[in-house]
């Protein structure tokens, strides 16, 4: 082979090694970030159910405070720590239930007046197998009465629509992981439960926040129906 043919083979295996380079260069490296899917947002982080022993004092922080709740409602007396027998789910109970470490409780009147009352209980277990057992106690066997919330809330979630003999109340009923949180609202919701379940949310959101060893600052407003959704003329949904 001449010099001349041996400089231009060379010469166009040079060029073909650098397209390869160059080919190869504009791939992205794994990780890199730079591949279709990264238009798409990140998931949002699934909650965690709550696991751990929360302390009095933060199970008192997740009950909502006055301008926390429903529009209108204020804190009727002071947040209070619950004895073990009303954690019990059972009417005139004398004892705690099985597995009970602590609780909560609060309660709210509607501008000013007791006419309209709503209510939180908050209940904390040694273990997710105690809770289920007095969630499933709490939420009772009124099947006709029950329904799933719009929006499912913790592991276990019921809406009781006018439990028992009474009208225009809503109770509803979460459980997550070792902890039982119950809302009652009386004074015409049982047409548009939604404010229970904003409530129920705002008070899970706040326990997984303590959780996470952050303040409690969920507020039941940012849990309410988005604009444009259907709502009762009732002042609290």
């Amino acid at each position: 082979m001449s010099r001349a043919c041996v400089t231009l083979v060379t010469a166009l295996v040079g060029i073909a090694a650098l397209t390869a380079c160059s080919a190869s260069s504009d791939k992205p490296a794994p990780g890199s970030g730079t591949t279709q899917n990264d238009d798409k947002p990140p998931s949002a982080p699934v909650p965690k159910p709550i696991r751990k022993d929360l302390t009095q004092a933060q199970i008192t922080q997740a009950l909502l405070g006055d301008g926390e709740t429903l529009p209108g409602w204020s804190l009727h007396g002071d947040k209070s720590v619950t004895e073990g027998q009303y954690c019990n789910g059972t009417q005139d109970a004398d004892s705690a239930p099985a597995g009970w470490v602590r609780g909560g409780d609060s309660s709210y009147e509607y501008n000013g007046s007791t006419n309209n009352m709503a209510f939180i209980d908050i209940c904390l277990f040694k273990s997710a197998d105690d809770a289920h057992r007095q969630y499933t106690t709490w939420k009772g066997t009124e099947t006709s009465k029950q329904q799933n919330p719009k929006r499912p809330v913790g592991d276990e979630n019921t809406l009781v629509i006018n439990p028992g003999l009474s009208d225009d109340s809503v109770d509803g009923y979460v459980r997550s992981g070792k902890v039982n949180i119950r809302v009652r609202i009386e004074g015409g919701t049982a047409g548009d439960p939604s404010g229970a379940q904003a409530m129920l949310a705002a008070t899970l959101k706040r326990l997984q926040q303590l959780q996470d060893g952050k303040s409690a600052t969920v507020t039941t407003p940012e849990n309410r129906p988005r604009p444009g959704s259907k709502r009762s003329a009732r002042p609290w949904a």
